[in-house]
């Protein structure tokens, strides 16, 4: 059944497309450079920069052989993360496969519709649920290969908390979409990477949406993994890292907030084996502290395996990819 609400436009603003994975990587410099020209023009009109402040755009690899099935991540939330994303996987899967970013900034903020649904008993997460299925359907319009199933990578890890309304919506709406797809989940890919590795402590990082959606702790509970979180006050500082610092593409302000988290949680003297980076923003601000922290910062998080789970999923599809060729 179809929606007769009028919903915020998803249709990409820019097209880019390649045919060769080296143009596509070295045009992500520019790409980078245009989502902080936009950031800049917001702060200095004294505007909130949000991933909604992003235009909807949609870069594609297109080689003009391919075997392996399409590769479709679902981005914008943030973008410059799909962004980092998409080069990652350009340079893994090289022109083997046809790989789709949609950018689908317009969609409503993740954290505001968990806290309503949790807080009021009322989101817009039917909104959200919907725009979600609609952004996919645009996306798949960009696919030409013909080699099935179109893998499915939704990089926003508090949108998993949505994802099993959006298949439903999806195979309500968009049938043939649905069963064209093959769902690849950050959140299973990096509990089952916990177990192969023997983690026993994580320390989960990610907004307040994936927190309050139990998007990682409640996987974790389930398989008897012990993790750990930031307490309430925490979690306030890691947010403006995120939101003020990375997602508006400020350097400095990332690594001065996040600075000041790490050292207040170290007073804690957290037991921990590993970081989940459960925002697809925390890779980038960890990096940042990495060259730009106090000495205290930097011992600790180099003593520490930092789990991506953007990273980690493109290299289990690649070593998928890479038995199906050995066996076949």
């Amino acid at each position: 059944m179809q929606q007769n609400i009028c919903y915020p436009c998803l249709k990409p603003q820019a097209q880019h497309f390649f045919e060769d994975a080296q143009q596509a990587i070295a045009a992500t410099l520019d790409f980078r450079q245009h989502l902080y020209a936009i950031a800049q023009n917001k702060k200095l009109r004294s505007e909130a920069v949000e991933d909604q402040s992003y235009p909807n755009e949609v870069i594609v690899l297109r080689p003009k052989q391919t075997q392996a099935p399409a590769l479709l991540l679902l981005g914008g939330m943030g973008p410059l993360a799909g962004l980092g994303a998409f080069e990652v996987a350009c340079q893994m899967f090289q022109n083997s496969r046809e790989i789709v970013l949609f950018q689908a900034c317009s969609l409503p903020n993740r954290t505001t519709a968990i806290q309503q649904k949790i807080q009021i008993g009322a989101s817009q997460e039917p909104d959200l649920v919907v725009m979600l299925a609609i952004a996919i359907r645009e996306a798949m319009q960009y696919i030409c290969s013909t080699v099935e199933p179109v893998e499915l990578i939704v990089l926003c890890n508090g949108a998993h908390y949505f994802l099993p309304e959006v298949m439903q919506q999806l195979l309500l709406d968009y049938s043939k979409i649905f069963f064209r797809l093959q769902w690849i989940s950050l959140i299973d890919t990096t509990i089952q990477y916990l177990q192969q590795r023997n983690f026993c402590q994580p320390l989960i990082l990610c907004t307040t949406a994936t927190r309050l959606g139990c998007v990682y702790s409640r996987p974790l509970q389930k398989v008897g993994i012990v993790y750990l979180e930031p307490n309430d006050e925490l979690q306030s500082i890691l947010m403006q890292s995120i939101y003020q610092g990375v997602k508006t593409s400020d350097y400095n302000f990332a690594c001065k907030v996040g600075e000041h988290f790490f050292v207040e949680l170290l007073k804690l003297q957290p037991t921990v084996d590993c970081i989940i980076a459960g925002c697809s923003e925390i890779p980038y601000l960890l990096e940042w502290l990495k060259t730009n922290s106090s000495k205290q910062v930097k011992g600790f998080l180099s003593k520490l395996e930092i789990i991506d789970p953007v990273t980690l999923t493109l290299n289990s599809r690649l070593k998928s990819l890479q038995h199906l060729r050995t066996v076949s």
